[in-house]
């Protein structure tokens, strides 16, 4: 059973997060139909207008989905500060988000294929399921990456934001043009080549699920530990 502060730190997640969707919603539907409605000025076909309001819903679901990541990135320090004001442990807020961060993944994965029978018939199952685990699997991305900010100041978030994205995009050309520059006969070599053990190992699904699993447990952990980490301060 959930604690009345469980309770509390979930409605507070999804009070504010229902309003960051509600205003993204207004806002993409405006801009969309302001688009479509200058058409129709120009135009003056009323029928093409009719059908270009079909579309409509087909623009919530990216949108729904960028507000639900950006909720657990960029909000931890503020739902830590709001639990510590009303005496809630850390312990309380971790679980308290994590469950909200669960049920309002389903919830908009639920939501969004519910507006994508606008456009296209429901896809299968095992196509729904994979969606629904990649959208998981990224909230929780993006649920730790936004703890790890939550530790530091509003100066050392500008530099950790600009630096880290660019050391990667650096890290990245270099590691390519090193290995473009082994020029390895990749048919014949017996470690990376087609018939290689390396190759067998990769191409085996249970492989990728394994690493899925090891990668969402250290996500989980890391998430776990910025949340214990996080102090109040002066910025």
């Amino acid at each position: 059973m959930l604690s009345h502060e469980q309770r509390l730190v979930i409605t507070n997640v999804f009070h504010r997060l229902g309003w960051a969707l509600a205003v993204a919603a207004a806002w993409a539907v405006g801009v969309v139909f302001l688009g479509y409605f200058v058409e129709l000025l120009i135009d003056r076909r009323v029928d093409s207008f009719l059908v270009s309001l079909q579309g409509i819903p087909g623009v919530l679901p990216p949108v729904f989905t960028m507000i639900l990541l950006g909720y657990f990135l960029i909000t931890a320090y503020d739902d830590f500060k709001w639990t510590i004001q009303n005496g809630i442990s850390r312990k309380t807020l971790w679980w308290g988000r994590l469950i909200a961060l669960a049920l309002a993944t389903i919830g908009i994965w639920v939501v969004n294929n519910l507006l994508s029978l606008f456009d296209h018939p429901l896809a299968s199952w095992q196509a729904m399921g994979m969606q629904l685990l990649v959208l998981l699997s990224s909230t929780l991305i993006f649920q730790m990456i936004g703890n790890g900010f939550g530790l530091l100041n509003r100066t050392w978030k500008w530099i950790v934001g600009i630096g880290l994205p660019i050391l990667f995009i650096i890290f990245l050309v270099a590691l390519i043009r090193a290995m473009m520059s082994l020029n390895i006969g990749y048919q014949h070599n017996e470690w990376i080549g087609p018939n290689s053990a390396l190759w067998t190992i990769l191409s085996s699904s249970s492989t990728w699920w394994i690493i899925w699993g090891i990668t969402m447990v250290i996500v989980i952990f890391l998430s776990k530990f910025f949340n214990d980490k996080m102090q109040l301060r002066r910025d």
